[in-house]
């Protein structure tokens, strides 16, 4: 089948349906994953006050014996400044553990009643883990909600979850709760879970074939934009200051009100509408729109002919799913692209990148800055991989940038063992700088394939009845590898020390070897010549998927024609 001229066409329906789109769901999911990191510190700080006060103490009190503690004075100084020159403070006897002979009820202050260090790290936990358990449970229903509501109508009905989750983020102070915040982190993480099904299966289902991949890759470059954003506002200098962080999780209203305000205005998918819900007519009115023109016949007869042969089945559950033969090597792909990207090492690389920056003497203050520069490589390297995505294909992208990633993690191994080698002390500057360059091939390799064409493949990869459930179920793995990855990393690096990316670096390899043998090019190829090339079970689906830059549109040669 041709491909016609107006499938590579944008207009501005399109475009401003995938930017509204993006903003309400995609840029939001982003955010949330670097909104908690920045303000971190203050939080559990504040968690500490609120629990204090709760017992009836005064944290004035102890932040007036917190900066006793701290500053370079001498008592005798500390009890004129704060309790004037005519005062009768005792002065405890010296010991050995402190120069500081001042007690805490001197100042008013209780430490028996702050919260004990393990308390305030399982109220942290609770309020990170959150948005994770909760983004499993919004991806398990994500399939139902998109099928029973519809793409767009189920991206506006969402906006509520976020609306509520941006109330009470933004009280958390004025409530002196943090339960509220910990709340705020439930409905984000079950927006998150459902947006990043909602938003991939619009793009897919709304995008001309020709330009389909570059349309997707947008989800992924407004969350890396979204994560910036957050790493900005985060700074002191902003949103990051002990009275305004709670306005950096209210600001969740704002992208959901773009999205409520301007969503309805723009068509529902048009393959949803036909296969779906059988509205030809309707179908037809809203590919016209995306179009730009009333010359859409050939992509209305390719949706009746997929419709022609899924019209047995309804909607697809988990369950027939994954029974279901000829669908048993797409949901395979789709799983271990997701788990891929999660178990790939991009949250350890992150994670790493302050102790990093610590080896080469940069001043910690300057290091939330250094962070944001990352942000910037990351979003600058997504926006390169938006057209890179219809010039290279899928599976080049995917398979040379990951070619990097485990160089960069092999040779990060070597140079951050070298780097606790006490024979080469004069090397380890430079050592930690070769590691920081490494971490950024590493987010580049990142940000041009794995992050944003799993979501892209897996919309490609299954005809429309069971497309929204084969992603539920392949986001569920996300989440769950992102949880487990959250639970264990802090162990593995314990225990694993530098050598914690030898694990990372088999998982790549691992998903290297099954990307080149079994994951075809998606590339200018209808939804129904894709599924045809990788249904496994049937005997024109056992393929050849060997050739890396195989740009050609329609069904591979069968395996025992080769």
């Amino acid at each position: 089948m041709g491909v016609p001229e107006n499938e590579g066409k944008t207009t501005l329906v399109l475009i401003l349906s995938v930017t509204v789109a993006c903003i309400g769901n995609s840029f939001l999911y982003g955010y949330q994953i670097g909104v908690v990191n920045q303000p971190a510190d203050l939080i559990q700080a504040f968690y500490n006050k609120t629990y204090y006060e709760r017992q009836g103490g005064n944290w004035d009190n102890m932040t007036r014996y917190n900066d006793y503690l701290q500053e370079n004075i001498t008592d005798d100084e500390a009890i004129i400044k704060y309790f004037g020159s005519n005062s009768n403070v005792v002065k405890n006897a010296p010991t050995e553990n402190t120069t500081k002979l001042l007690s805490p009820d001197v100042f008013g202050a209780k430490t028996e009643l702050l919260l004990e260090p393990w308390v305030v790290k399982i109220l942290w936990s609770t309020t990170v883990a959150a948005f994770v358990l909760f983004g499993m449970i919004g991806a398990f229903c994500s399939a139902k909600v998109a099928d029973f509501f519809g793409r767009k109508k189920g991206m506006i009905i969402i906006t509520v979850l976020m609306f509520i989750a941006a109330i009470l983020g933004g009280i958390t102070i004025i409530a002196a709760s943090p339960e509220c915040l910990i709340l705020s982190r439930v409905f984000v993480g079950l927006h998150s879970g459902l947006n990043i099904t909602l938003c991939p299966l619009y793009l897919a289902e709304i995008s001309p074939r020709k330009i389909r991949g570059a349309i997707g890759t947008c989800h992924q470059l407004a969350c890396t934009i979204g994560i910036l954003v957050s790493q900005i506002l985060g700074l002191k200098e902003l949103l990051g200051t002990e009275i305004l962080w709670p306005y950096l999780f209210a600001f969740n209203a704002i992208p959901s009100l773009i999205c409520l305000v301007f969503m309805p205005f723009f068509p529902e998918s048009p393959r949803f509408l036909l296969i779906k819900q059988k509205q030809e007519s309707a179908a037809v009115e809203a590919l016209k729109k995306f179009r730009g023109t009333d010359n859409v016949s050939d992509e209305i007869e390719e949706m009746r002919l997929e419709a022609s042969k899924s019209v047995s089945v309804k909607n697809f559950s988990i369950k027939e799913l994954l029974v279901a033969p000829e669908l048993r090597m797409p949901v395979i792909i789709a799983c271990v692209l997701q788990i891929s990207q999660q178990w790939s090492g991009i949250n350890a690389v992150m994670s790493y990148s302050t102790l990093l920056f610590g080896q080469v003497n940069m001043d910690p203050a300057t290091i939330p800055y250094i962070v944001v520069a990352t942000g910037v490589i990351n979003v600058l390297c997504t926006v390169v991989a938006v057209p890179l995505m219809e010039k290279a294909g899928r599976r080049p992208l995917l398979l040379y940038p990951m070619i990097g990633m485990l160089i960069s993690f092999i040779l990060m191994t070597i140079f951050l063992n070298l780097g606790e080698n006490s024979d080469l002390a004069d090397s380890h500057k430079y050592f930690a700088y070769i590691c920081i360059i490494l971490m950024h091939t590493y987010i580049i390799g990142f940000a041009l394939g794995l992050g944003p064409i799993p979501f892209i493949v897996v919309g490609e990869i299954f005809r429309q009845e069971p497309r929204a459930a084969a992603m539920s179920l392949s986001l569920a793995f996300n989440w769950i590898c992102n949880f487990t990855l959250m639970l264990t990393f802090p162990f593995l690096k314990d225990g694993l020390g530098a050598y914690v990316y030898i694990l990372f670096s088999i998982v790549l390899a691992f998903a290297i070897a099954f990307i080149f043998f079994f994951v075809p090019e998606t590339k200018n190829k209808t939804f129904d010549e894709i599924a045809n090339s990788i249904a496994f079970g049937k005997a024109r689906g056992q393929q050849k998927s060997f050739n890396v830059d195989d740009e050609k549109g329609g069904e591979n040669i069968p395996l025992e024609k080769v």
